[in-house]
This record gives structure tokens, sequence and C-alpha cells, in this order.
């Protein structure tokens, strides 16, 4: 592998786990190392470090009936060795809703575990990392939601999932990197409003061109605004030097350069599957224009030869939860790691995200 991999989470060591017995840890390391499938990284010895806290975890949510979900950017750790479910913002909040279980802990920013919140307002949401926030969601408010209906009286407002339960609430419908599409040209009327995501609007403004026109907010990722469609230009060119054709999948909160440059746009459980569908077909040369957490699935979960090329860009909001964070928060939850949501606002973001399933399915 030739892209550069973020550095090992570094454990906090603010919770001390239970002990287990040498044969436990070594069964638990080795199912781990197995799974995580990065050998150089994850090897069993480091793998013997986490086994106690993967152990307990696992006990512990089995006993508080407790349903783990993890976004794709979390760290191989979590995603391998504790989530019960592992996908991107469209099918987490589904998972939520659905899940039997009456406890959700959430493992990611706040805003997906409000979004859990208000998918199944009768169940206690756990989010270990409270100040975990997102320069998407931390952008944009209510306020700034209002001020634009004012400014654009009837016209359709479709939010990104990337917000807060907030201004969820004073949107038409709520959208995701797998369905804004679809969704938007959907709606009634001839404008829309999107936020917060410009990088995403402008994609839509291109797409519905001659359809709708879109009216913008002034929101990026942090992530995804590093990538340039020049970058890209750059390493095609090397890489073409060598006699190596590059396949680019990009993700839409990259800007319209980058996207205008990559054979494959979509959703993070889109670029995996495309990923593996390629690599599968003995196209191994990849380049990945989105976060470290979907190269590391990726490695995870192919069988085939892969060379994922260049250096991805790592969320630090993302990676702010770690095992222990979960194991604390299962043991001992703070008041402020459960997600507490006015209902009023709980009603209002409901809708936008009800209308959302009903468009998308």
């Amino acid at each position: 592998m030739t892209m550069e991999m973020p550095k090992l989470p570094q454990q906090k060591g603010i919770i001390t786990p239970k002990i287990y017995s040498e044969a436990d840890i070594q069964l638990e390391a080795e199912r781990l190392s197995d799974v995580i499938q990065q050998k150089e990284r994850w090897d069993i010895e480091m793998c013997k470090t986490i086994a106690p806290m993967t152990l307990e975890i696992n006990n512990l949510k089995k006993e508080k009936d407790v349903f783990i979900i993890a976004h794709t950017y979390q760290t191989p750790d979590i995603i391998y060795g504790v989530a019960d479910e592992v996908s991107d913002s469209y099918s987490l909040s589904k998972a939520a809703r659905d899940a039997p279980q009456q406890t959700i802990l959430f493992s990611s920013v706040r805003f997906m575990a409000e979004t859990a919140k208000i998918v199944s307002p009768h169940k206690t949401v756990l989010h270990p990392s409270p100040d975990a926030g997102c320069s998407l969601s931390d952008g944009i408010n209510g306020q700034d939601v209002r001020n634009l209906k004012q400014k654009y009286p009837g016209i359709p407002v479709a939010c990104y999932i990337n917000t807060t339960a907030e201004v969820k609430a004073e949107c038409d419908v709520c959208v995701t990197s797998s369905n804004y599409l679809s969704i938007c040209e959907k709606l009634p009327g001839n404008k829309l409003i999107f936020v917060p995501d410009k990088f995403m609007g402008k994609h839509l403004q291109k797409s519905l061109k001659g359809k709708k026109e879109v009216i913008i907010y002034d929101g990026e990722c942090e992530v995804h605004a590093v990538f340039t469609g020049e970058k890209i230009k750059s390493w095609r060119k090397r890489m073409s030097i060598q006699g190596i054709e590059l396949t680019v999948l990009s993700h839409p909160e990259c800007d319209s350069d980058v996207l205008e440059e990559s054979d494959i746009i979509g959703s993070s459980e889109k670029l995996i599957k495309n990923a593996l569908e390629l690599s599968a077909n003995g196209k191994k040369d990849i380049m990945l224009i989105t976060e470290c957490g979907t190269a590391e699935r990726i490695m995870a979960e192919s069988d085939n030869e892969l060379n994922l090329i260049g250096a991805c860009v790592m969320c630090k909001h993302m990676k702010k939860t770690q095992l222990e964070d979960i194991l604390q928060a299962l043991k001992y939850p703070k008041p402020e790691q459960i997600i507490q949501i006015d209902q009023d606002i709980i009603d209002k973001a409901r809708i936008s995200l009800d209308e959302m399933f009903r468009l998308a399915e």
C-alpha cells in the first residue's frame, strides 16, 4: 500500500478495563488482527493492548442491551472490534430507528447521535464524545435557515444530514450523500434552497441545470475541502508515466473541480462498494478522495490485490472517540453523554427526516 494512514489512536487511560485471562486476550487479539487486516499496524501485540477493552465492551453491550453504531470514519478498533452496525449517515439513521434495543451508543460526531435521538425519541442515545463536532453542522444554525426562508419565501429547503437538530427542524427535507440528487430533483417547484454544504450545492446546481435553480449556503467540510482537481491531475500524470491507470473515487462533499476529475462520485458506502468491485475485476490502482476511514474499511474488506494511491485526510472530529470513551460511557455515562433534545425540536426535525425516508425509499 502506498497510502499514508493516520497514526494509531493513543489510549487516554481514563478507565481501567477488567482483567481477562491470557488465553482470552490472545484469542481476542487474533480475532481483531484478522478482521482489521492491517498486520503491519494492527499486529497481535498491538491488538493485545486493546483486547481487554473490546472484550468488556462486547460483554457490557449484551448485558445492558445496547446497540453500538459507528460511522465509517471511526477507527478500525471500534468498527471491527465492537460496532454492531457500520455505514454512512443514511444507513445508520435507519439502523438507529429500526434497532430493537432501547439504548443506542453512537460512535461518531454529535449531529449523528442527535439524528438517532430524533428518529427514536423514546430510546436512550449515548454519545461518548460530546465535544466531537463537525465543520458543516457547526457552521449553520436555525436562525441562518430562518433568514434564508424569509429572503426566499415559499421555496423548499433541503438540508444535508450534517446539521444540528435545530437546523433540521427548520427544513422541509433532510438528505444524505447517497440520496441528495434524487430527493432534490423530486422537490416541488423550480427552485430550492440547499444547506449547508456549498460544494454539494454546486454539484446540485450543475446536475439540475435547466430544471431547478439551487440557492446554496456557504458551508464546507474541512476535510473534503482540502482536495483539489489539480492534485488529481498531477497524480494521474505521474501514474500514467509509470504505466498505471488510476481510478479516482470521490465523495460529493468535495469541490466541483475535484468531482470533474473523478471517475466515480458517491457516499462512503458507494465508494467502498465500487472500490471492492474494481479490485475484484483487476483494477487495483485506486485513489480515494475522502476521509481515511473509508480507505481502512476497503483494506479490511477486500479479498483482492489493492493499491490505494495517495494520502487520505483524517477528520479530527471523527477520530475523537476511542475505545475507552465507549467503555466509560457504557459503564458510567455522564449527563453530557446522554443526548437530550427539546421535544418541539424533535417533532419538527422528525418531519424532515421522515420526508427523506419517504422520498428515498
